[in-house]
């Protein structure tokens, strides 16, 4: 799906598997995926990229918005392909310390990880498109957000969902940095929002009342 001119989102509604959603952004010297899923749905992923008119061959970096499997485990096979991996260099240095027991809870073997470069806060450039990199600890320890300030458009990966939060359960869960890091991206003024897993929020009096709603809601129960 088209989002505009720079943004395309996919995103995963098959309740049967859980995958997350996956945001391809597009300039004339970039095709950057974020966040690409489980590899078993690589080939669903590309069919739709295909569609829009974007090979999946010209993808030229991945970024992880944090080590999961169901958004990581896609980049990887896609750096085997030649696509450069990037992550924040706290989950980069999580992954290496408990990712082998992580990935044993979800019936998964921990590759060999070798990322080509790591996402510090602050300015990205991916050519003509500007992304600001934030940290958003609390899903896990070295989660990131990107925000685009041209259009205030933000992409949260598992901080926050549409009527939802990211689960704190994990290991190197954090409730209190979850509230921080949602309180931080709420003072952006985001104008949507397009987050992990579920539906995005593209209006901005919508994204408001989701702040709202996480608030009232969920904040007294992390």
């Amino acid at each position: 799906m088209k989002v505009n001119d720079q943004v395309y989102a996919y995103i995963w509604r098959d309740p049967r598997a859980n995958n997350s959603n996956s945001f391809l952004i597009v300039s004339e010297q970039t095709r950057c995926l974020i966040d690409p899923g489980h590899t078993a749905f690589l080939p669903d992923l590309f069919r739709r990229m295909t569609a829009d008119g974007v090979r999946p061959e010209e993808i030229t970096s991945v970024i992880l918005t944090h080590g999961h499997p169901d958004h990581m485990e896609g980049g990887l096979e896609l750096q085997r392909k030649g696509a450069r991996l990037g992550i924040s260099p706290k989950e980069g240095a999580f992954l290496q310390e408990v990712g082998p027991y992580f990935a044993q809870m979800f019936g998964f073997e921990m590759p060999d990880l070798a990322f080509d470069f790591y996402l510090e806060k602050g300015a990205l450039n991916l050519g003509a498109v500007e992304l600001e990199i934030l940290e958003t600890p609390g899903h896990s320890p070295g989660s990131i957000s990107l925000f685009r300030p041209e259009d205030r458009m933000l992409f949260t990966g598992d901080l926050i969902f549409a009527q939802g939060v990211g689960r704190t359960d994990f290991p190197g869960g954090d409730s209190m940095l979850l509230k921080q890091s949602i309180r931080r991206c709420r003072e952006l003024k985001p104008a949507s929002i397009l987050s992990g897993h579920g539906e995005m929020i593209l209006d901005e009096a919508e994204v408001e009342r989701n702040f709202d709603m996480i608030e009232r809601m969920y904040f007294p129960m992390l």
